[in-house]
């Protein structure tokens, strides 16, 4: 069989990957069909295509790119570079993040991240976030975006960063990787030891608009490890409260936008 560009070009990016099992999991794609793909005996359906843009974050005309052409882009590139400039993780922070694959692997997959808005009084915004593993580390993908009520506005972040499991604990911390002027941190706790349905805790961040700290009670729901991206982004957005798009349970364990457990909401005034 003649091997496609395609097959060359999704082999040639799994050379960077620590496994290709591991990179399957990730995805939250078959490995023996993922094996299809490279031999050339299968095509993927439009959602593993789009699960494997996304993981790979390559575009999806790149990927039919003749080979030495496909070895040029600009994302091919700017894997190479993070390849020759990555190193294991150090400092007094690196024991907490490491080797939490087994920890957490219950937990990984796509969920829905709710909590309450500074911005915009009495709305609830969502976010969709992945967590998944890659060489040991349980790494995060956050999108949120939203519309001004006001004067349609439209706002756009998107976070990377780490999760560790500690003391029946979920801490995560993300970068705001386009703006890169923020670091969120949220964490939560299991509601169910038999089901994994929702999350809650408290997320620390800073508001879009004015730039102030503050920190909200946080609802994650899960989705699934092979949850439809494009589907889940759909609820991403500023909500209502009291919006049908609002998951009834989620409204309930957010509670009103000022209260934490009895304990006053903060957003500073600088």
């Amino acid at each position: 069989m003649i091997e496609s560009d395609f097959c060359k070009n999704l082999s040639f990016l799994c050379t960077y990957e620590a496994s290709v099992s591991e990179a399957c999991r990730a995805m939250g794609i078959n490995r023996q069909q993922f094996s299809k793909y490279l031999n050339g005996t299968s095509t993927p359906s439009n959602k593993n295509m789009h699960k494997i843009c996304d993981y790979f974050e390559i575009r999806l005309s790149d990927l039919y790119l003749p080979e030495d052409e496909f070895q040029q882009t600009e994302a091919i590139i700017h894997r190479q570079i993070q390849s020759k400039s990555s190193r294991p993780m150090h400092g007094p922070l690196a024991m907490a993040f490491q080797n939490q694959g087994r920890s957490l692997s219950k937990y990984l997959g796509l969920y829905l991240c709710y909590f309450h808005s500074f911005s915009w009084k009495g709305r609830i915004l969502c976010a969709v976030t992945h967590l998944f593993e890659k060489d040991g580390i349980v790494q995060t993908k956050t999108i949120e975006r939203s519309r001004d009520p006001d004067d349609n506005a439209f706002f756009l972040s998107k976070y990377r960063g780490q999760a560790t499991l500690l003391g029946n604990r979920i801490f995560v911390v993300e970068f705001q990787e386009l703006a890169k002027d923020a670091i969120v941190e949220t964490i939560l706790y299991p509601m169910s030891r038999s089901r994994l349905t929702y999350m809650q805790g408290v997320t620390f961040g800073v508001s879009s608009q004015r730039r102030h700290p503050y920190m909200s009670k946080s609802v994650w729901k899960y989705l699934g490890p092979n949850a439809d991206t494009k589907e889940a982004l759909k609820m991403v957005g500023v909500h209502d409260i009291s919006s049908r798009l609002v998951d009834p349970q989620v409204r309930n364990y957010l509670g009103e936008p000022n209260v934490i457990g009895g304990s006053q909401l903060f957003n500073f005034e600088l």
